[in-house]
């Protein structure tokens, strides 16, 4: 920070610390990592057919995404041909650091390049860690779901700036392509965060549309928000989406306005049950935030508590409408991943919240409680590191010993069923998990990773692990848990 005190100085180390924890942590489970069974799914289908083909299938088989079918199809070549997928991981974290920066490297405020830097990872790292579906992070088709809001954001960007180098444009062509092909769920509420944009322009020329047409601007905001209309367009009429859904166990849709009011209502308490557990670690950022606000001579365009209240209010309704794809899909709370945005959207309302409450205050104490919390999740991480490590890597040496034997058993002609021993699970420790064990309550175990086991009779899994190794046999647990190696 510049013209640093004690404090400031200790705010920064921490940080520093904390950061190279999280990413350290993220470098062993990303080493020990394995693929899901649909990863294996793309992995064996790229052997045998194009991208493009890839994408036709699933466009009429399964989803309209073709964008991210593209990108998956893509990710599965270039693992197969490297032979090994554990970088995947790390790119994507630094691609969503990326992002981030590109988003606010321009904010003015009274800290350094580097401290603002480090902030900024601290949060994406926290993002990861408390997220509803932590393992999602590590299941390699899935992981962009983790840059949904930093690519909107920066999309929101570039699009309210009055000029845009080559590049600029270059990226805003890309997240218009990725938004605009890649999700049904988010592609709408990015459309009616741009549509706010316009609005707002508008309003700032006196609700003149002459006026507010010639800004290039809003004709940006226009002009982009038809192509992504085109491509939603496109993802919607896709055939596999209907047959998908033909699966009546698995999409159940509302009915009537009570069944949508109790649904919607289901979500917005669901979310709040699963962040309540993370109160800690989000004070933390809300502290930190405090600091940085009671630092800055700026003043506030409305009294702190309408711009709190605003805040909890815009949130509010991001959950709601966010959660609206969902409760239609699946009548409830549906796919937690696609929940990443909103862990990440509240994230940002806090820190909003704590450093609009932080303007003209003293720092001087609050300087205190960020390091405190900070060095608490510093523990907390030691730990995390010490106790899941063994964890991951016998589960990942389980899933290598396999795979040699089964690779053993083809080369020796095998074509009988073998029966295998179960996959040691990844555990590791959650405080929702620990909070409820406390009060008797009987929850399942968090996991490091969404393992993919065979059972006792063949399942998906299977079939797709043996299109991988090509093999000739099925492999199955014995129920009684023991091999017949």
């Amino acid at each position: 920070m510049k013209n640093k005190t004690v404090q400031d100085r200790f705010v920064i180390i921490s940080l520093f610390l904390l950061d190279g924890l999280f990413f350290a942590y993220w470098c062993i489970l990303a080493f020990y990592s394995q693929l899901h069974f649909d990863d294996l799914h793309f992995l064996w289908k790229m052997r045998e057919m194009s991208v493009f083909d890839f994408v036709k299938e699933m466009y009429f088989s399964r989803s309209g995404r073709f964008v991210g079918y593209a990108v998956n199809g893509v990710v599965s070549v270039v693992t197969d041909k490297l032979g090994f997928h554990q970088l995947w991981t790390l790119f994507y974290y630094a691609l969503g650091l990326g992002v981030c920066w590109l988003v606010i490297k321009d904010i003015k405020l009274p800290v350094t390049r580097m401290a603002l830097f480090l902030g900024m990872c601290f949060l994406y790292d926290l993002f990861i860690l408390t997220n509803i579906d932590f393992p999602v992070f590590f299941w390699l088709c899935a992981m962009s779901y983790y840059l949904g809001l930093p690519m909107a954001c920066l999309l929101l960007k570039y699009l309210n700036m009055r000029n845009l180098n080559g590049w600029q444009w270059a990226v805003l062509l890309i997240i218009t392509v990725t938004i605009g092909g890649g999700s049904e769920a988010f592609t709408p509420i990015v459309l009616l965060l741009m549509f706010f944009s316009g609005v707002y322009w508008w309003y700032s020329k006196g609700w003149n549309v002459k006026e507010t047409w010639a800004l290039a601007q809003v004709r940006r905001i226009v002009w982009v928000a038809v192509v992504i209309l085109v491509l939603f367009a496109v993802v919607v009429a896709a055939p596999g989406n209907y047959v998908r859904m033909s699966d009546t166990t698995q999409f159940v849709h509302p009915v009537g306005l009570l069944g949508w009011i109790k649904a919607v209502a289901d979500v917005v308490v669901m979310f709040f049950y699963f962040m309540a557990f993370y109160i800690p670690y989000y004070l933390i950022v809300f502290f930190l935030a405090y600091y940085l606000g009671a630092k800055t001579d700026i003043v506030l365009p409305v009294s702190k508590g309408k711009m709190v209240m605003g805040i909890a209010v815009a949130f509010l309704a991001y959950l709601i409408l966010s959660s609206l794809p969902n409760v239609y899909l699946y009548g409830g709370f549906g796919i937690q991943r696609s929940y990443t945005h909103i862990v990440l959207a509240m994230m940002l309302s806090v820190l909003t919240i704590g450093f609009a409450l932080g303007v003209e205050k003293k720092p001087e104490k609050t300087g205190w409680c960020v390091v405190g919390g900070m060095v608490a999740l510093s523990v907390i991480m030691v730990i995390n590191i010490v106790k899941d490590t063994p964890s991951a890597r016998a589960y990942s040496k389980a899933v290598d010993e396999r795979i040699e034997r089964l690779c053993e058993l083809r080369g020796k002609g095998q074509m009988e069923k073998v029966v295998v021993s179960p996959l040691p699970i990844p555990y590791t420790e959650d405080p929702k998990h620990l909070l409820l064990q406390m009060f008797g309550k009987d929850t399942p175990r968090p996991v490091l990773y969404y393992i993919s086991e065979t059972d006792t009779v063949p399942n998906e899994y299977e079939y797709h692990m043996k299109r991988v190794l090509n093999l000739d046999f099925d492999f199955v647990l014995d129920e009684s848990g023991f091999s017949d190696y």
